[in-house]
């Protein structure tokens, strides 16, 4: 069984996103909600309590303005994870390196940067795909977005979100990733579309976080599954298009 974690800031009545994933999951789950409209959490702590809480054996962990776009995503992850014993964590953007000075995972650029999501800007003018990369495979990575992730239940036997460390609302996607592959692999997928609400907020909190997780992981960064090192200055980040495919400047990436 899957459970769906959800940190939730929305009212109780607000089901929008709940109804979203009954109807793509597509397999056995359990939507676990916790609710943070007090504030009373930073989303370590959420998703600790979600995981504590959760009784299925794979762990999804995806923003509650992040919406799946196509059904069955769930036996999409079932059918990947059981097929390798060594996948740790499933994304759908993430990067291929990242640096021991620049804690923004998109730092890296093309062609170190993975995935695509849909997202909605301008109070719903526009529709954009950003995308990080075309290859339909999936991809091995070093760190994957947080706004969704799925994780085998038993790696939080010897992982867990750094809620000490990381007490708001960033860089414990970075974090988990950073813990659990020096043990397992983690991969970006094609197979999973999502629409995405929002963009990042790199506000002084998250300028905060990032030396935060760079002192953490001095001893391990940087970290890279590629071949090859990013060249900064011929960075290239991704490219955002419209529905009829015309290149949108200045979106999100």
């Amino acid at each position: 069984m899957i459970s769906v974690i959800v940190c939730s800031r929305q009212p109780s009545a607000w089901d929008l996103h709940r109804r979203n994933v009954a109807k793509t999951i597509g397999c056995d789950y359990e939507y676990v909600c916790i609710d943070n409209t007090a504030g009373a959490y930073g989303i370590c702590a959420a998703y600790n309590k979600g995981v504590a809480e959760a009784r299925g054996d794979l762990l999804v962990f995806v923003h509650e303005d992040c919406f799946f776009m196509e059904p069955g995503w769930g036996n999409v992850l079932n059918a990947k994870f059981s097929a390798d014993d060594r996948l740790g964590l499933v994304g759908v953007a993430g990067t291929q390196y990242l640096f021991a000075d620049n804690c923004a995972w998109i730092s890296a650029g093309q062609p170190f940067i993975r995935g695509r999501v849909i997202h909605e800007v301008n109070n719903a003018q526009l529709f954009v795909l950003t995308v990080f990369s075309w290859d339909k495979a999936d991809a091995e990575v070093v760190a994957a977005d947080g706004l969704f992730f799925a994780i085998p239940r038993r790696l939080f036997d010897h992982v867990r979100f750094d809620d000490a460390t990381f007490p708001g609302f960033h860089f414990y996607d970075l974090d988990i990733c950073m813990q659990i592959r020096r043990t397992h692999r983690l991969v970006v997928t094609w197979d999973i579309m999502l629409k995405h609400f929002s963009g990042g907020n790199m506000n002084a909190q998250w300028r905060e976080f990032g030396q935060k997780f760079l002192d953490k992981y001095k001893a391990e960064l940087p970290a890279s599954c590629a071949s090859g090192r990013p060249d900064r200055a011929t960075y290239k980040g991704g490219m955002s298009y419209d529905l009829r495919g015309n290149i949108q400047t200045g979106v999100i990436a």
